[in-house]
Protein backbone atom coordinates (compact mmCIF):
# COMPACT_ATOMS: atom_id res chain seq x y z
CA UNK A 1 0.00 0.00 0.00
CA UNK A 2 0.94 3.25 -1.22
CA UNK A 3 1.94 6.33 1.77
CA UNK A 4 0.48 9.08 -0.16
CA UNK A 5 1.12 11.76 3.12
CA UNK A 6 2.67 15.03 2.18
CA UNK A 7 3.65 16.55 5.51
CA UNK A 8 6.99 16.88 6.84
CA UNK A 9 8.17 14.34 9.12
CA UNK A 10 10.93 14.76 11.80
CA UNK A 11 12.55 11.41 12.61
CA UNK A 12 13.41 11.49 16.04
CA UNK A 13 15.70 8.42 16.34
CA UNK A 14 17.75 8.15 12.75
CA UNK A 15 19.78 4.98 13.07
CA UNK A 16 16.81 2.37 13.99
CA UNK A 17 14.85 4.32 11.26
CA UNK A 18 17.67 5.09 8.32
CA UNK A 19 21.14 4.30 9.71
CA UNK A 20 22.54 7.55 10.21
CA UNK A 21 24.39 9.56 12.81
CA UNK A 22 22.08 9.27 16.19
CA UNK A 23 23.17 12.79 17.43
CA UNK A 24 20.88 14.73 14.58
CA UNK A 25 17.15 14.64 13.63
CA UNK A 26 16.28 13.82 10.14
CA UNK A 27 13.74 16.11 8.59
CA UNK A 28 11.92 14.92 5.22
CA UNK A 29 10.37 17.83 3.48
CA UNK A 30 7.19 17.27 1.74
CA UNK A 31 7.23 15.73 -1.20
CA UNK A 32 7.53 17.95 -4.47
CA UNK A 33 5.35 18.09 -7.42
CA UNK A 34 5.39 16.64 -9.75
CA UNK A 35 6.13 13.58 -8.79
CA UNK A 36 7.45 10.93 -11.09
CA UNK A 37 4.60 9.65 -12.87
CA UNK A 38 3.98 6.73 -15.54
CA UNK A 39 4.46 2.90 -15.31
CA UNK A 40 6.78 1.48 -12.76
CA UNK A 41 7.02 4.85 -10.08
CA UNK A 42 5.55 5.92 -6.97
CA UNK A 43 5.97 8.45 -5.06
CA UNK A 44 6.36 7.87 -1.18
CA UNK A 45 6.89 9.31 2.44
CA UNK A 46 9.62 7.24 4.55
CA UNK A 47 9.66 7.98 8.28
CA UNK A 48 10.50 6.21 11.88
CA UNK A 49 6.28 5.87 11.91
CA UNK A 50 6.37 4.70 8.20
CA UNK A 51 10.13 3.24 7.55
CA UNK A 52 8.86 1.21 4.13
CA UNK A 53 6.04 0.96 1.75
CA UNK A 54 5.36 -1.69 -0.64
CA UNK A 55 4.31 -1.57 -4.16
CA UNK A 56 2.56 -4.13 -6.79
CA UNK A 57 4.37 -4.97 -9.87
CA UNK A 58 4.72 -3.16 -12.29
CA UNK A 59 5.86 -0.59 -9.86
CA UNK A 60 9.42 -0.99 -9.45
CA UNK A 61 10.78 1.96 -7.81
CA UNK A 62 9.82 4.68 -5.43
CA UNK A 63 10.44 8.48 -4.98
CA UNK A 64 11.84 9.61 -1.84
CA UNK A 65 12.97 12.94 -0.88
CA UNK A 66 16.32 13.53 0.47
CA UNK A 67 16.56 14.77 4.24
CA UNK A 68 17.42 17.71 5.13
CA UNK A 69 20.55 16.89 6.71
CA UNK A 70 24.02 15.75 5.97
CA UNK A 71 25.55 12.72 6.44
CA UNK A 72 24.63 8.83 4.93
CA UNK A 73 20.88 7.05 4.77
CA UNK A 74 20.83 3.37 3.65
CA UNK A 75 17.78 1.86 2.09
CA UNK A 76 16.81 -1.45 1.66
CA UNK A 77 14.57 -3.68 -1.01
CA UNK A 78 13.28 -6.96 -0.86
CA UNK A 79 11.38 -8.57 -3.59
CA UNK A 80 8.62 -11.16 -3.51
CA UNK A 81 7.49 -13.29 -6.06
CA UNK A 82 4.58 -14.46 -6.99
CA UNK A 83 4.66 -18.05 -4.96
CA UNK A 84 5.31 -15.37 -1.92
CA UNK A 85 8.97 -16.59 -1.87
CA UNK A 86 11.31 -13.70 -0.46
CA UNK A 87 14.79 -12.37 -1.68
CA UNK A 88 17.51 -11.56 0.54
CA UNK A 89 17.94 -7.86 1.16
CA UNK A 90 19.63 -5.31 -1.36
CA UNK A 91 21.35 -2.16 0.48
CA UNK A 92 21.83 1.36 -0.98
CA UNK A 93 23.72 4.13 0.79
CA UNK A 94 23.22 7.81 -0.11
CA UNK A 95 25.79 10.51 1.24
CA UNK A 96 23.94 13.78 1.49
CA UNK A 97 26.47 16.66 0.47
CA UNK A 98 27.02 18.80 3.85
CA UNK A 99 27.05 22.44 4.79
CA UNK A 100 30.04 24.60 3.42
CA UNK A 101 33.14 25.57 6.14
CA UNK A 102 33.92 28.89 6.18
CA UNK A 103 37.81 29.86 6.69
CA UNK A 104 38.61 33.50 7.67
CA UNK A 105 42.20 34.93 7.31
CA UNK A 106 42.82 38.58 8.61
CA UNK A 107 45.93 39.99 7.11
CA UNK A 108 47.91 41.78 8.77
CA UNK A 109 46.78 40.58 12.40
CA UNK A 110 48.19 43.97 13.84
CA UNK A 111 47.23 47.26 12.78
CA UNK A 112 47.35 51.07 13.50
CA UNK A 113 44.23 52.66 13.93
CA UNK A 114 42.87 53.49 11.02
CA UNK A 115 44.70 50.68 8.80
CA UNK A 116 43.33 48.73 6.28
CA UNK A 117 42.57 45.53 6.63
CA UNK A 118 42.36 42.69 3.92
CA UNK A 119 39.43 39.34 5.05
CA UNK A 120 39.52 36.91 2.79
CA UNK A 121 37.39 33.87 3.01
CA UNK A 122 39.29 31.85 0.25
CA UNK A 123 40.13 28.74 2.12
CA UNK A 124 36.21 27.96 2.61
CA UNK A 125 35.44 24.78 0.78
CA UNK A 126 31.95 22.97 -0.15
CA UNK A 127 31.31 19.78 -1.03
CA UNK A 128 29.42 21.71 -4.08
CA UNK A 129 30.42 25.28 -5.38
CA UNK A 130 30.26 28.96 -2.99
CA UNK A 131 27.52 30.90 -4.00
CA UNK A 132 28.67 33.79 -1.83
CA UNK A 133 30.53 35.52 1.15
CA UNK A 134 29.35 37.04 3.80
CA UNK A 135 31.96 39.24 5.41
CA UNK A 136 30.62 41.05 9.04
CA UNK A 137 32.03 43.14 12.05
CA UNK A 138 31.25 41.12 15.60
CA UNK A 139 30.53 43.86 18.16
CA UNK A 140 33.43 44.35 20.68
CA UNK A 141 31.77 42.76 24.33
CA UNK A 142 31.13 45.54 26.98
Amino acid sequence: MLNSTHSSTVIPNPTKAVGVDPRASIIIPPIPTPAPSGPGSATVALSSANPSTTVTAPTSKVSVTVPNTSGTVTFSLVVTDNMGLESQPAFATVSIQGPPIAVLTATPTIVALGSAIELSGAGSTSPGSIASYKFSLVPAPV
